[in-house]
């Protein structure tokens, strides 16, 4: 039981909204693996700042756009704590905010309209539970850097970066970025996974990334966030 315990994902749910920390609660303790260390407003103070001494592995942090505390949470989270990411949770739209996080460190970003299944994944991998490759934090480290700096570029060359995609191009970035996986957006596109690799391929070329996971940070770090949605079958 000891060693099941450690190798859960301890996790603190950030938010003024009570329904929206439950949400995220139920969430996670209907998937084996995760434990929700404790939830909490960022307007108690005390009890966030004792909740993240503890060291989660994981900060889900609501970002509202009408409240300054959580861009103030990020500045002040490496006097707290240097060893727990934050995976911040957003609105479409808020493009500039959700740079604004990254730059202050902000892990990376899911959005509030996609499927758990993607909050589910983004978590597994910023925490190195879906590799069993020693070097996936270290890899990660390099991810949030990247991200950062590509986050802080508003000149021409993120703009030509995107410019440069073609329509199918971007239609294959949303798809991945709602979760789906080579086959599932072949079969959405209509066409051959074979198809989807050459244009993934040409993806990592143009914006200059190496891998899924650093597309998919990139993708909000330029703005491309909002091409991330479509909407599940019923």
């Amino acid at each position: 039981m000891k060693n099941e315990t450690s190798q859960l994902i301890r996790v603190l749910i950030l938010s003024h909204d009570h329904i929206t920390r439950s949400g995220l609660r139920r969430i996670l303790e209907s998937h084996s693996g995760f434990q929700v260390l404790g939830e909490g407003s960022l307007r108690s103070k005390n009890i966030v700042e004792s909740l993240v001494r503890q060291h989660p592995e994981i900060i889900l942090l609501d970002l509202d756009p009408n409240d300054i505390d959580a861009l103030d949470f990020l500045r002040n989270l490496g006097k707290l704590t240097r060893s727990s990411p934050v995976l911040v949770l957003c609105d479409l739209g808020h493009d500039e905010l959700t740079r604004n996080a990254l730059s202050l460190g902000a892990a990376g970003i899911v959005l509030k309209m996609q499927p758990p299944s993607v909050l589910i994944a983004v978590i597994q991998s910023l925490c190195g539970h879906d590799s069993h490759d020693s070097e996936m934090r270290s890899q990660h480290k390099e991810v949030v850097a990247t991200a950062k700096s590509e986050a802080a570029d508003n000149g021409s060359q993120a703009k030509d970066r995107i410019n440069s995609l073609t329509e199918r191009e971007r239609e294959i970035i949303s798809h991945i970025a709602a979760g789906l996986k080579n086959k599932e957006v072949a079969s959405q596109l209509h066409i051959s996974h074979i198809t989807v690799r050459h244009h993934l391929t040409s993806i990592f070329s143009k914006l200059d990334v190496s891998d899924r996971q650093k597309l998919l940070i990139l993708a909000h770090g330029y703005g491309l966030a909002r091409l991330a949605l479509i909407t599940e079958p019923s």
